[in-house]
């Protein structure tokens, strides 16, 4: 099964697209980011995300997409953002006519780090291994962004998997 994986931010969106095999195999097609800047104004920013996502799902034809579901407790501000971008990333995987899963950043963990409270540099141990990927060079948010998007697409595998056995 192809699965793209998203990590939705309005500065960097994450993407991860993986083969997954059933067996807890899997092999990286593609991984990286898009990006937008704050001197965009929003609705432009919007835009970007949405083409650039709606490029990796022509270019990729993915089975399935699995997006991290927005999970925010302090700044309604970012969390209206990133909500908005999510709206644009869910309607070019609609227009594109591919099935759709999100995840809580805690599903994620579990069935990645093995631990619904895995730290951050436990997941990216994980999809480094599991993936055998290294951090592109650039800014250290970069690879975790992308780390996110594979762990999410991981995820999806995985949960597919273990509803397949029973």
């Amino acid at each position: 099964m192809k699965i793209l994986g998203i990590d939705p931010g309005t500065a960097t969106t994450g993407f991860g697209v993986v083969m997954s095999n059933g067996n807890d195999k899997y092999q990286v097609l593609d991984m990286g980011l898009v990006e937008t800047t704050k001197d965009q104004p929003h609705g432009h920013r919007l835009a970007l995300i949405y083409d650039g996502i709606t490029r990796i799902i022509e270019t990729h034809r993915p089975e399935v997409v699995a997006i991290e579901r927005l999970f925010f407790a302090t700044n309604a501000l970012t969390a209206i953002a990133v909500g908005q971008a999510i709206g644009v990333i869910k309607l070019a995987i609609h227009r594109q006519n591919v099935p759709v899963f999100d995840y809580t950043p805690m599903q994620v963990k579990l069935y990645v780090g093995g631990s619904g409270k895995a730290d951050k540099k436990q997941m990216k141990l994980m999809i480094k291994k599991l993936l055998r990927v290294k951090a592109k060079k650039g800014k250290k948010s970069h690879f975790d962004d992308t780390a996110d998007a594979l762990a999410i697409a991981i995820c999806h595998a995985r949960k597919s998997s273990n509803l397949k056995k029973t």
